[in-house]
């Protein structure tokens, strides 16, 4: 990760630094976030009720999230919470989404042009992830606790009551189960380990100083 972070904080600063570029990204973000929200899930938002709305649409929630977190780092109004909320978000469901199309491409043997286009934005989705995990800034344990249980808690909705993304005949629901139980064990694990939140509140501690 030493080696990666200076990559990571010049990728950030590349996009942010470039008013284009990164009003673009959010445009895109949205562009995912209502095709997303409406060819994906929305069927299924119409057939389940309002309760459940926050647990449905994964990734357009995750887009969503993204681009609201990037705007408010932008602006010098970042919510440490929510950065992180955005974060987990993104890297969660974006892994997801990378490890369903890549199940459903060796089950079934085709690749649709469709299907790449998803892959590759969702790359793009878990990369968002990444550079708002470096940014999440001072943060108590608490609250990363918090962010960690409502992603466990979208599991149980998902697959205890339900409402679990649309699958293919070839993705069946115990493997997107356990890779979102997985991918939440793991992120959840570095969220809240002790390091992590030392490390990140001395680092915006030296932000705060330049």
């Amino acid at each position: 990760m030493r080696h990666i972070r200076p990559f990571i904080d010049w990728i950030y600063a590349f996009i942010t630094g470039h008013p284009f570029i990164f009003w673009t990204c959010m445009a895109l973000n949205l562009f995912g976030v209502v095709w997303g929200g409406i060819v994906w899930y929305g069927p299924m938002l119409v057939a389940s009720p309002p309760w459940a709305w926050i647990f449905i649409p994964d990734c357009p929630a995750a887009a969503l999230y993204a681009t609201i977190a990037f705007i408010l780092i932008r602006y010098g109004r970042a919510v440490p919470w929510f950065t992180a909320f955005a974060a987990f978000a993104c890297i969660k469901y974006g892994l997801w989404t990378l490890a369903f199309w890549s199940r459903h491409w060796i089950g079934a043997g085709v690749i649709e042009p469709l299907e790449v286009m998803l892959f590759v934005s969702h790359i793009g989705l878990t990369f968002e992830g990444i550079l708002l995990a470096t940014r999440i800034g001072p943060l108590g344990i608490g609250a990363r606790a918090v962010v960690a249980a409502f992603f466990s808690l979208s599991i149980f909705v998902d697959y205890g009551l339900g409402f679990h993304p649309p699958l293919t005949w070839v993705v069946t629901p115990a493997f997107a189960m356990w890779t979102a139980v997985i991918l939440t064990s793991v992120l959840g694990f570095w969220l809240t380990r002790p390091s992590v939140v030392v490390a990140q509140q001395i680092e915006a501690r030296g932000l705060l100083n330049e």
